[in-house]
């Protein structure tokens, strides 16, 4: 019998990190459709049964039978909608729902800019070492604010796993890649060789690994 879920995804890409997260974490099973390219030059790749599927072309997307899903933040819903008897990743307390909002827009702005800057660094025909030390300093002090949030608890928002640490640890995982997930991609290597969490990030660190390690692609070590 097949896979009731179809999920069209990249194997680095945090975004699609974030829903496998999500998926291991509820436990449930799909067929995984990974679009691969392994030269820079080839980004974004062929992005036209996406298209054909989605009428878009960004990964991931989520088939659940004739519904199609694009972009993390929707599946993530999705899922906690329409699979009530899986662990929640939401919250049904109106002001902790809240809490989860603003991580997810933490997660997008301020991890996200530094690991844009890794990002477009690794397309550059040499590495900007001034733009390259900015991102560093920006993670190592804008992760502060989760290594205090961790030092009063296992996870952002109340007493399990949430769509906030999954938001916020699926990019911070390229600030800790393992050498076999470094050597699995060009664009890997470059995070590993020029991106850490840095000084101080102890709990941040171990936190994130136990989050990934619900994605069996990338968060295994």
């Amino acid at each position: 019998m097949s896979n009731r879920l179809t999920l069209k995804d990249l194997a680095l890409s945090p975004n699609n990190v974030k829903v496998r997260i999500a998926l291991g974490y509820k436990g449930l099973e799909y067929e995984r459709e990974p679009l691969e390219f392994n030269e820079l030059d080839k980004f974004p790749g062929d992005r036209s049964p996406v298209v054909q599927l989605s009428r878009q072309p960004r990964l991931p997307v989520l088939q659940d039978g004739q519904t199609v899903l694009f972009g993390s933040d929707a599946i993530l819903r999705y899922l906690e909608a329409n699979f009530p008897d899986t662990p929640p990743i939401f919250v049904d307390d109106y002001q902790a729902f809240g809490e989860i909002e603003q991580w997810e827009i933490f997660a997008r702005t301020q991890i996200g800019e530094p690991m844009g800057m890794i990002f477009g660094q690794a397309f550059a025909t040499k590495a900007d070492s001034e733009v390259v030390g900015k991102a560093n300093r920006l993670i190592n002090d804008r992760t502060g604010t989760l290594e205090d949030k961790l030092n009063t608890g296992e996870f952002l928002v109340g007493d399990h796993l949430t769509a906030a640490d999954i938001a916020c640890a699926s990019p911070l995982y390229l600030a800790d890649l393992t050498e076999k997930n470094a050597a699995s991609h060009p664009i890997a290597g470059f995070f590993q060789a020029h991106l850490k969490l840095g000084e101080g990030r102890e709990k941040t660190r171990a936190w994130v690994r136990r989050v990934m390690a619900y994605d069996p692609v990338m968060g295994q070590r």
